[in-house]
């Protein structure tokens, strides 16, 4: 096993080497990509962080079902695949997604009832680029930013008075279809854009079968309007939602399904921007916005002949937020942001469960009933400085950020049903309702002033090197507070109002070059969280935990060589990550549910045949075994490594390159390998995506 790992290493290295260089399809490292991630628009190669970029026209030619596919293979990230298709969540440098911040156009999207962290509830479709920024961003984005941040930024006007756009799609890992539609433009001062999108996959197809209970449908559209006050001024609003359905297994756990009928979000915004104030105030920008999520799940847990456990969650979530940023050029060597932001989350849910006992003769159900009213109040204060000495670019900020949380009385009611009297269950039968528990109000409040500082030298000719220690930050949401759970195969999960917040520090080094058609992009990095909040098992119950310590360490490369004139273009990309445990007790692990190795490598090709713009990439994804260890040893888990090969092709053509056609083959040889323990991928499939643009 280990010279597996060793030769599939090797194999990652090599290809790198004779590569020299970074990226695949959706990691872009360019002297004109321009990104948001320091909360101002700059050029990449400018930028202090770690930052990967998936571009529009990327997201335009990829099959990607969902916005977690087209992210896959970014170097440092990893798709948590939890059984559900058609809705991903995402990992970064070997963090779980409660540490990934997700948003929609600089706007977060709140979860306070999951056992998987925040969704990203957004068809590609709507989607014109997407920064995934990796390492802590807690000083410009806040709290759960503590790992990363991902924000996604939605199609706005068109380039023209009017164009219309269309994109067919289907695939054969779940007999899948997407189609989608939108009308956009710019005219007299104004800008709208109108879309609608939908899609549908069935069984998803893997190397061991068709596995049932495993289909998807989701519904979106979104609404963008804009109008130029003058050439400084600019004020509109966005209407978006996304309407999704899907049901999911656990093969583990054979007769366990999860069947969500519902999960919508909708979002409507406002917001105003002006531009070149005075000399000083360079930007103010205004946003406001109201986010509804719902979501409505059934799990089924057998355990056969001895009872039948029924959880499931009504989950409404009601999201309202303000910011106000601000930046100002003070002299010729100091940009400075500052800002405020406020969100309200009010979370109104109900948990029951149907539980059966067939062990008892007669068997009986009993239906328990709780409903948890709570919120989240987030007040932060942020102040973000870029300072210029000669071929020095300083940059250091700070945040402070207050959230108080609470939950209202609640109480639990029981329902018995039975239709013989039974000496187990005493006079409760018939339906009649029982108080069992009642639980009293409870509030906190956690606050934190969080720092970064760091360093960008580009005195050498398309070469930055960047340097960087930044603070994390995350207070615990409502779930991990008050809320005990059994979603999921693996039993009830205890809540634990005594949580501390979780607390990092962070360092990195890395460098980019962009030389002709060369691109290379690495960093390493080390962060070291205190007070580490995740589940421990605690005999047949887990509950939420602050681990002791935790650490994480790795580097990230990522590699591309365009051959002038040739259309060759080979590339490749590696992620070394190594993250540790340490509990109270002194339990020390680095099987921590990561893979230590995961490379995407391989070879593309563009080239333009009168008029025909035609291209190639071949690639495999390669990644080594992932373990999992904890105290108990009762959630301990072993997933093998694999290598997958995939070919894609395309072909633009029309005018202006209106018209394409994109194809891919993945999993060339049918390979049989799990993300996760709850579900195999998919095996050998075919994809097609159509587009035109009028």
């Amino acid at each position: 096993m280990k010279a597996q790992k060793l030769c599939m290493l090797a194999s990652a290295l090599s290809a790198a080497i004779l590569s020299m260089g970074t990226a695949q399809a959706a990691d872009v490292t360019t002297e004109d990509v321009k990104v948001t991630a320091s909360r101002v628009e700059k050029e990449l190669m400018d930028v202090n962080m770690s930052v990967s970029v998936v571009t529009a026209e990327e997201i335009a030619r990829s099959e990607a079902r969902t916005i977690g596919e087209l992210l896959k293979d970014i170097p440092g990230v990893r798709i948590n695949n939890d059984g559900g298709q058609g809705i991903k969540r995402v990992g970064i440098r070997g963090e779980n997604a409660f540490h990934t911040l997700v948003m929609i156009d600089g706007q977060k999207i709140a979860e306070h009832k999951s056992m998987s962290g925040s969704p990203m509830l957004i068809d590609p479709s709507m989607v014109e680029r997407i920064e995934v920024i990796k390492g802590p961003a807690s000083v410009l984005y806040g709290s759960d930013a503590i790992g990363g941040a991902i924000n996604i930024i939605t199609k706005k006007g068109g380039e023209k008075a009017f164009q219309a756009d269309v994109s067919l799609g289907g695939d054969t890992s779940s007999n899948g279809s997407q189609a989608s539609a939108s009308l956009s433009g710019q005219a007299n001062g104004w800008h709208y854009r109108l879309g609608a999108a939908y899609e549908k996959g069935n069984e998803l197809s893997t190397p061991v079968g068709d596995l049932d209970g495993t289909g998807f449908e989701s519904k979106s559209a979104n609404l963008f309007v804009a109008y130029d006050i003058n050439e400084n001024n600019q004020v509109g609003f966005t209407v978006d939602h996304f309407d999704h359905e899907f049901d999911s297994i656990d093969v583990t756990n054979p007769g366990f399904y999860v069947h969500v009928p519902e999960w919508k979000r909708t979002k409507f915004g406002m917001f105003s921007e002006s531009k070149n104030i005075n000399d000083y105030l360079v930007r103010v920008r205004l946003d406001a916005f109201y986010q509804k999520s719902k979501k409505e799940m059934t799990n089924f847990v057998p355990v056969p002949n001895v009872i039948n456990t029924m959880p499931m969650a009504d989950n409404t979530i009601d999201q309202y937020g303000f910011s106000a940023q601000t930046d100002w050029q003070l002299g010729d060597n100091h940009y400075l942001i500052t800002g405020y932001e406020f969100e309200y989350d009010k979370l109104d849910a109900t948990s029951t469960t149907i539980t059966t006992m067939m062990a008892l003769q007669p068997s009986y159900t009993y239906d328990k009933h709780t409903p948890y009213n709570g919120n989240s109040q987030t007040h932060a204060l942020f102040a973000a400085m870029e300072s210029t000495y000669g071929d020095f670019i300083f940059n250091y900020g700070a945040r402070y950020t207050y959230v108080k949380s609470e939950m209202d009385a609640n109480s639990t009611y029981k329902t018995y049903h039975s239709d013989v009297n039974n000496p187990m269950i005493g006079q409760h039968q018939g339906g009649v309702p029982e108080l069992d528990s009642h639980n009293d109000a409870e509030k906190r409040h956690d606050d934190k002033v969080v720092f970064n500082f760091g360093v960008l030298y580009n005195g050498v000719e398309n070469t930055t090197f960047r340097a960087s220690w930044a603070q994390g930050f995350r207070s615990p949401i409502l779930q991990e507070l008050y809320i005990p759970t059994n979603m999921g195969s693996s039993g009830t999960t205890y809540n634990n109002p005594d949580l501390k917040p979780e607390t990092s520090d962070n360092f990195e080094l890395g460098f980019r070059h962009v030389n002709g058609g060369i691109v290379l992009d690495g960093a390493a990095f080390l962060s070291l969280f205190d007070d580490y909040i995740t589940t421990v098992k605690k005999g047949s119950v887990s509950q939420y935990q602050n681990v002791a310590k935790a650490k994480s360490f790795g580097i990230e490369l990522a590699a591309s060589w365009n051959i002038q004139q040739s259309g060759i273009e080979p590339y490749a990309n590696l992620t070394w990550v190594r993250r540790q445990y340490e509990d109270e007790v002194g339990f020390k692990t680095y099987k921590t549910g990561t893979p230590e190795f995961w490379a995407r490598y391989g070879v593309r090709w563009n080239r333009d045949f009168g008029g025909y713009l035609l291209r190639t990439d071949w690639y495999a994804h390669s990644q080594t075994a992932c373990e999992y260890e904890e105290n108990s040893h009762k959630q301990d888990y072993r997933l093998g490594g694999a290598t997958t090969f995939n070919l894609t092709a395309g072909v633009s053509f029309g005018a202006q390159k209106q018209y394409s056609a994109d194809f891919g083959f993945y999993n060339v040889f049918d390979k049989k390998y799990q993300d996760s323990t709850s579900i195999y991928e998919p095996g050998r499939y075919v994809a097609a995506k159509l587009n035109a643009r009028f």
